[in-house]
């Protein structure tokens, strides 16, 4: 009979035990959901990035400048006028993007102002530039003639230092950065996960002492029939090289586009000189020199300068011939341009028109 009623106490313990597991696992699950409920269904690791995040918020809030807002300031933050950012990507450098800079300039010093890294942080596929990186400066400098001498300079930050950042506290940044003036256009977007719209960007940028301007977007010339809005964007200069539409594309950008050949490696050099004692009547190079986006396969009128000492040298002693491009090579003919073969540097192609869209290269190089 004890041992009966020893038996008996112990399952009850052990039953008891079991109960208070559950309730305490049940009270654990609902204390969870009212959390992820207050958070709008967040799952776990979601809330500790908004942690971490509200923890750099109120970092910046409290005003210490990063590392990056730092060089910015030392960088800017010395002119006479205030300073006045355009917001956005800035890929392209298209004609939208000038109508910005012109809004800027009636408000300050003109600074571009775009996000490095982006495609890395968000682990997008990586892309040739539009505009190729060693272009850059020489558009700025037209950009900066047809406003009548205002300067314009460009600072680029990492977009994994942003990218958390709340809408409010990416504005109070550029406060913090000296910044007088934004300017951007009306579909512009900012913040975490981009919740930050033109309307927010006036809130939080009134709120901070800023003067905010929205600029209309620029209408294209042509209407997409690929659901990329009938405004100018980088997308639709993307899409014009891909079609190898470079009428559309040079009017996108305002200017012509510009090709840069980056001949400087060993294996470049090596092509160059096979082609020296080649029998062909033109020298083929490949497109992995290639610095920033080429139109697509075809034939082409274009402007080529080698090795140009300036921009303004590339600008004014660039020879017209025909160029044509495929199968991952551009050819230029050696007949007009005698010292191809002999580049050290870079080679700029600024395509004027098409002139063929297909264009075929056999097996032996040559073109028929």
């Amino acid at each position: 009979m004890a041992t009966s009623t020893a038996l008996r106490a112990r399952d009850t313990a052990r039953a008891d035990g079991r109960a208070g597991r559950r309730r305490t696992r049940a009270r654990a699950a609902a204390s969870e959901r009212a959390t992820a409920s207050t958070l709008g269904g967040a799952s776990t690791d979601e809330r500790a990035r908004r942690t971490r995040r509200r923890g750099r918020d109120d970092d910046r809030r409290r005003g210490a400048r990063t590392d990056g807002e730092r060089v910015f300031f030392r960088a800017i933050g010395s002119g006479d006028r205030p300073t006045a950012v355009c917001l956005g990507k800035f890929d392209a450098m298209h004609r939208g993007h000038f109508a910005l800079a012109e809004a800027a300039a009636a408000r300050g010093e003109v600074v571009l102002v775009s996000f490095a890294g982006m495609a890395e942080t968000l682990g997008w596929e990586s892309r040739l530039p539009i505009t190729a990186p060693s272009d850059r400066t020489r558009v700025l400098r037209k950009w900066s003639e047809k406003m009548g001498g205002t300067p314009v300079r460009e600072h680029s930050m990492a977009f994994k230092d942003v990218r958390e950042l709340s809408p409010d506290a990416f504005v109070e940044m550029l406060a913090r950065m000296g910044v007088g003036a934004v300017v951007a256009g009306e579909n512009y977007k900012f913040g975490y996960k981009a919740v930050g719209d033109s309307a927010a960007l006036k809130q939080f940028g009134e709120a901070n002492g800023m003067t905010v301007d929205v600029v209309d977007l620029v209408p294209a010339n042509t209407r997409s029939r690929l659901g990329l809005g009938d405004q100018v964007s980088s997308s639709r200069v993307r899409r014009a090289l891909l079609d190898g539409n470079i009428e559309d594309v040079n009017w996108l950008l305002e200017r012509e586009h510009r090709l840069v050949l980056d001949v400087q490696g060993e294996r470049m050099q090596n092509a160059l000189r096979a082609a020296a004692s080649a029998d062909s009547d033109d020298v083929l190079i490949s497109l992995d020199a290639a610095e920033n986006q080429p139109p697509n396969d075809g034939a082409y009128t274009a402007r080529v300068t080698i090795d140009p000492s300036s921009d303004e040298d590339a600008d004014v002693n660039a020879k017209t011939v025909d160029v044509k491009v495929s199968y991952g090579r551009i050819a230029i003919p050696r007949d007009d341009l005698g010292k191809l073969v002999f580049a050290r540097e870079r080679i700029t192609v600024d395509f004027v028109e098409r002139v063929s869209k297909v264009y075929a290269m056999g097996v032996s190089g040559r073109w028929g």
